[in-house]
């Protein structure tokens, strides 16, 4: 990366030039690592290595703050050279200064990229081979926490990356696609031919863009209290940026306490990879909140998802394997108490329109347990893809490895009235089936299997709501995801069988449905909090 506004050439500036400093970095501490391999700054063979610091002189100013244009130069990522003519690969992003993404930066193979709290990062505008991201390759790693030391969300700091036009307040929730997004890749493993594959979303045949492997303990490092606003900027068509895109990440990786706010494509995709995560916030994305492909596993708990009756795809689309669909490992990811908050009954969204809530197709096996799922728009809560032949998600559900257990569900469609004394609704009718190219459903009686098992394993249709309130419009304090009335105790305990290894893969005993018990995690850190969603 380097600065591309430059407000003068002295001899010192030149020097470093000659001697390859790919970035000028103002009060940037930034640690040395030697050609042989040793860290620091310091070449006299002591143990007394210190950081160094590039004095500040090549600054721009952006709103008022002092701020760093970022570029990447001749694939160089974040590395360069110092004064002494040493690699240096590891970089320190401070929060006195905004940094601007100029275009497509990326954490090179044994490069590490550390933020501090509060700092921001900003997007330039741009689209196509043009747009902005942040892209972490895998063998790179990031260090960004904007609570470090902390569980605690209301001592958070967090970390920004929004927009170029955002003056700190957001652009609203209908406002996305205005930069790229960011994109964690590692070498865990995926279900694809072959194994290694090029992220969705960056431009050119960049071997940067690889991911996947069989390291499941791959660790891209720390990913945690951070707002990702305004972003998904398309490359191409059916080629978008995520807020976040998590590729082959690894379990050995921290991703926690992460919003994904007002993206034009997806809050959080996965593609393969086994990484654990906890406590995700995706509200108001053009297409799906979460969306998961190529045999993503790991455990997740504590995801809220909120969409807008504007436009909004599925709460959740569930892939199993792309080429071939019936790979391995298979998606089996499993997700406790989640919040799903759909576009709202009866709405006409753009987009996918929440037709239907939830899928599974393509082989894939995802389950939820302890989860409430509700304001689920037209009449289609659930669909398990279920074919004449091929690989498909019934498969899975009916041999055990796709569950839905002990989840609540309320108010998904128009016609919602479990209560109704003639005619109430039943699970039969919000569930989607599978249809064929005519528009007929392929096996209308797994309607009534479906239905039977989400009965059996303590699924339940609720006549008022799970959590205290619900609301989508900024400054009236009405969304209260608190759980309530029946989301409040009687969760049952999460089978140890299901404990998984690496960072989060662990599983909380709650009692409560649902991502919020009494305290509402995603006050203090977040901009549905800092804009008034939350009452």
């Amino acid at each position: 990366m380097q600065n591309t506004e430059t407000n003068q050439q002295s001899p010192w500036s030149v020097a470093l030039r000659l001697l390859g400093l790919f970035l000028l970095v103002p009060a940037l501490v930034l640690t040395g690592c030697d050609s042989s391999g040793d860290n620091g700054s310091d070449d006299d063979g002591d143990d007394n290595d210190t950081p160094f610091t590039v004095e500040a002189y090549d600054t721009t100013t952006v709103d008022g703050q002092d701020a760093i244009r970022v570029t990447d130069v001749n694939s160089g990522g974040i590395g360069y050279v110092d004064e002494n003519g040493d690699d240096v690969t590891s970089v320190t992003w401070t929060n006195d200064f905004v940094y601007i993404l100029e275009e497509y930066i990326f954490v090179n193979l044994g490069q590490t990229l550390n933020i501090e709290p509060g700092t921001v990062i900003k997007g330039a505008p741009g689209s196509g081979e043009n747009a902005t991201a942040l892209v972490v390759a895998s063998g790179g790693t990031i260090n960004a926490d904007g609570n470090p030391g902390s569980s605690d969300p209301s001592a958070a700091d967090p970390i920004i990356f929004t927009a170029q036009a955002d003056d700190g307040s957001g652009l609203g929730r209908d406002v996305r696609g205005q930069w790229g997004g960011i994109i964690l890749l590692g070498d865990a493993p995926l279900n694809t031919v072959p194994a290694t594959q090029s992220v969705e979303g960056v431009p050119g045949d960049d071997p940067r863009a690889e991911y996947g492997g069989s390291n499941a303990g791959h660790n891209v490092g720390t990913f945690r209290f951070v707002q990702i606003r305004h972003s998904g900027s398309a490359l191409a068509a059916g080629d978008e940026i995520q807020a976040l895109t998590l590729g082959g990440v690894g379990n050995g990786s921290t991703i926690e306490y992460v919003e994904a706010f007002a993206s034009s494509d997806d809050g959080f995709e996965f593609f393969g990879g086994t990484v654990n995560t906890r406590y995700l916030v995706g509200a108001f994305n053009a297409d799906d909140t979460f969306d998961m492909d190529q045999g993503m596993t790991g455990n997740h708990q504590f995801w809220l998802g909120i969409q807008s009756p504007v436009e909004a795809g599925r709460i959740a689309e569930m892939d199993g394997g792309t080429d071939p669909e019936d790979g391995t490992p298979l998606a089996t990811p499993h997700i406790f108490n989640a919040t799903y908050i759909g576009i709202g009954p009866g709405e006409n969204a753009q987009g996918d329109n929440n037709s239907p809530f939830l899928i599974h197709r393509d082989n894939n096996a995802s389950s939820y347990y302890n989860s409430v799922f509700l304001e689920g728009g037209r009449d289609a809560g659930l669909q398990v893809e279920d074919l004449a032949s091929g690989a498909d998600s019934r498969a899975r559900q009916e041999a055990g490895d796709l569950n839905h257990k002990n989840n609540l569900w309320w108010n998904i469609g128009p016609s919602w009235d479990p209560g109704a004394t003639t005619n109430p609704t039943t699970f039969e009718d919000i569930i989607q089936l599978t249809e064929d190219d005519q528009g007929n459903e392929i096996n209308p009686s797994y309607r009534g299997d479906l239905a039977q098992y989400l009965r059996d394993n303590g699924n339940q249709l609720l006549t008022s709501s799970p959590i205290q309130s619900v609301s989508r419009e900024s400054g009236t304090n009405g969304l209260n995801p608190l759980a309530s009335g029946d989301a409040t105790s009687g969760a049952p305990t999460p089978d140890a069988a299901l404990e998984n290894s690496g960072v989060n893969g662990s599983l909380e005993d709650t009692g409560y449905y649902g991502a919020f018990g009494t305290t509402n995690w995603a006050k203090g850190w977040t901009l549905l909090d800092q804009n008034g969603y939350f009452n």
